[in-house]
Parts: C-alpha cells; sequence; structure tokens
C-alpha cells in the first residue's frame, strides 16, 4: 500500500477547487482518505501565510478542534456545522502560499518514513486527536498576537504528518511542540 504525499493532497486540493475554497469543499475533497489530511490541510492553511487573515486561524482551530474530538470518539467520517462548513478562503491566496511552502514539503517528504506504527493506530491515535482537539484551541486567543497561532498550526502540522506517514517519530517530536504550545499560552494569557 502507497502512502499519501503531503505534496500530493495539496495538489489535490488546488485541482479541485476553483474561486473561494471552503471549509466544507476540504472536508469532502479528503474524507476518503481518513483523518489526517483534514488535520494537516487547516493546519497548513493556518501555518502558511494565509493564517494571517484575520479569522482564518479561528476558523482553522475550530475546524481542527471538531476533527480531532470526532477522530478521538472514533468516528467513521466527519461532520462539520453548516456555517462552518460554509467559511471560506481565496483560492488565489492559498495556492500562492502553497506553491512557496512546497518545495520544503517534497524535501520533507523524502525522510518520512513509517516507524514506530503503535503511535499512529488506534488507541493511541485517538488520545493524540484528544490532545490535539485541546491544542487547537489555543489558536483562538492567539490569533490576537500577529503570527502567534502559527505555533499551534505548526505542532499540530508536524503531528499530522506523523500520522499521515505512519511516522511516529515525526509523532512524537509534533505532541513535544503542542505542549511547547501550552507554555506559549501560558505567557500569553
Amino acid at each position: 500500500m502507497s502512502k499519501t504525499k503531503m505534496s500530493e493532497l495539496m495538489d489535490d486540493l488546488l485541482a479541485k477547487t476553483d474561486g473561494d475554497v471552503s471549509v466544507g469543499e476540504v472536508v469532502s475533497k479528503f474524507e476518503s482518505r481518513g483523518f489526517a489530511p483534514l488535520l494537516l490541510i487547516p493546519a497548513l492553511i493556518a501555518l502558511l501565510p494565509t493564517g494571517a487573515i484575520p479569522g482564518v486561524p479561528t476558523i482553522c482551530g475550530i475546524t481542527l478542534f471538531m476533527i480531532c474530538l470526532q477522530m478521538a470518539l472514533g468516528a467513521g467520517e466527519p461532520w462539520l456545522p453548516k456555517v462552518l462548513k460554509e467559511r471560506s478562503l481565496n483560492h488565489d491566496k492559498l495556492k500562492r502560499a502553497i506553491n512557496k511552502f512546497k518545495p520544503y514539503i517534497v524535501n520533507a517528504e523524502k525522510i518520512l518514513t513509517p516507524r514506530l506504527t503503535g503511535l499512529t493506530d488506534s488507541p493511541a491515535s485517538r488520545v493524540i486527536a484528544l490532545y490535539c482537539a485541546l491544542v487547537s484551541l489555543s489558536m483562538i486567543p492567539l490569533e490576537v498576537i500577529p503570527f502567534a497561532a502559527a505555533v499551534p498550526a505548526f505542532a499540530i502540522t508536524i503531528t499530522a504528518v506523523g500520522l499521515l506517514n505512519k511516522d511516529g517519530v515525526v509523532l512524537l517530536i509534533g505532541l513535544l511542540l503542542q505542549a511547547a504550545t501550552g507554555l506559549l499560552l501560558v505567557q500569553v494569557l
């Protein structure tokens, strides 16, 4: 079984959407690939320069929270409320941000490999999803500080990359980064 590459997910997202890209479109495009891409895409949107757009980190944080919570509860497929599904981002801004960071992602894909896979499978992945749900909520208050929401977004991105590639080492790094996010939130509040 071949693994899904992050660069392929981003190419698919750009190819399968145009105009404004809604949260609902992103979820529907990737729900058949499991929860990991659904964690990765909103986290990347909040991490990339698109995360500097007012409201985007909050939308991404709430989306991530809902997806993570459902993953933790063992849901078969994600559900999001209509008001969240209809929130959108300009396709051209998304394309520019993805194209800017894609070379880095392609290089990172070269070192990702399945290891410590017990961490990426259930029930461990459910506990990790619950942890990610809590961290994703930190994006909401951190949005008031320019680019601060990128810290939890980066941590969740690394965690999602570990899940997507069944790389437990990367997953552990993501979890440690999420712990650092908690420290940032304590400093801010």
